[in-house]
């Protein structure tokens, strides 16, 4: 039974360090993204996967390193890792205030030619091709959640385990090469409702916000229920391999 409680957040380190984790990555994307105007859609999406990868390092021993509501939700939603609904509830609210906080001080510090190109995760196909947008961002959303639960929450399994961090910051800056020109590349609600709320401009956020979202519950599903190997089945497979030695 649900209790009341497992409603309210809560302050930790865990939710610290997100809300701290979102700020910094804010604040260091949207600069990249500001100067993809002049350097190239390389400046935003090295400089995102950079920025993710280093501070996913700097948090995961202390929170997971989510830094993003859309793989809290994953999270939540297949209890990973013994995840609760508190909890993802303190990383969620933690994120987004984080990103608001990052994407007002990088607007206020910008010169004013950089805020020509907002550093917002739109792109040209946001005001007209919604549809387009949300397949786009979906997508790419699954493919970081899957590589996020591979090598972040399947450590037990997977080979490279001090690697996770750059796996996923990689998966960033992938996923910023393919769709950024298209849809901003954002892969992260906070990442959106950020800028959008600094710029005052939430017309197109909804999409995305469904869209991650969907994409990252989707990629914890797919990967405990179609790539998820449970302890059992692991014996079973040794087992079988021994004897598939023994009799060779």
């Amino acid at each position: 039974m649900v209790e009341v409680n497992d409603f309210k957040p809560a302050f930790t380190p865990a939710v610290a360090a997100e809300a701290i984790g979102m700020f910094l990555v804010t604040f260091l994307s949207s600069a990249c993204a500001a100067n993809a105007a002049d350097n190239g859609l390389a400046a935003a999406a090295l400089g995102t996967g950079f920025a993710f990868a280093m501070i996913t390092y700097s948090t995961v021993h202390i929170s997971g390193g989510h830094l993003n509501p859309a793989i809290t939700a994953a999270y939540m939603a297949v209890g990973a890792n013994g995840f609760t609904i508190r909890e993802g509830i303190s990383y969620m609210l933690a994120q987004f205030t984080g990103a608001i906080c990052g994407a007002f001080l990088i607007k206020s510090i910008l010169p004013i030619e950089a805020l020509v190109h907002p550093f917002v995760t739109l792109g040209s196909l946001s005001d007209k091709h919604g549809e387009q947008v949300f397949i786009l961002e979906f997508v790419s959303t699954l493919i970081l959640g899957l590589v996020t639960f591979a090598t972040v929450v399947d450590r037990e399994r997977n080979m490279s385990d001090n690697a996770a961090p750059l796996a996923v910051g990689l998966a960033y800056t992938i996923g910023m090469f393919a769709e950024g020109p298209f849809t901003g590349g954002s892969m992260n609600p906070a990442r959106t409702l950020g800028p959008a709320v600094a710029f005052g401009d939430l017309s197109h956020v909804w999409y995305y916000l469904l869209a991650t979202f969907s994409g990252g519950i989707a990629a914890g599903f797919l990967y405990k229920y179609a790539l998820g190997v449970d302890a059992e089945t692991e014996q079973q497979d040794a087992e079988k391999g021994t004897e598939a030695k023994r009799f060779a």
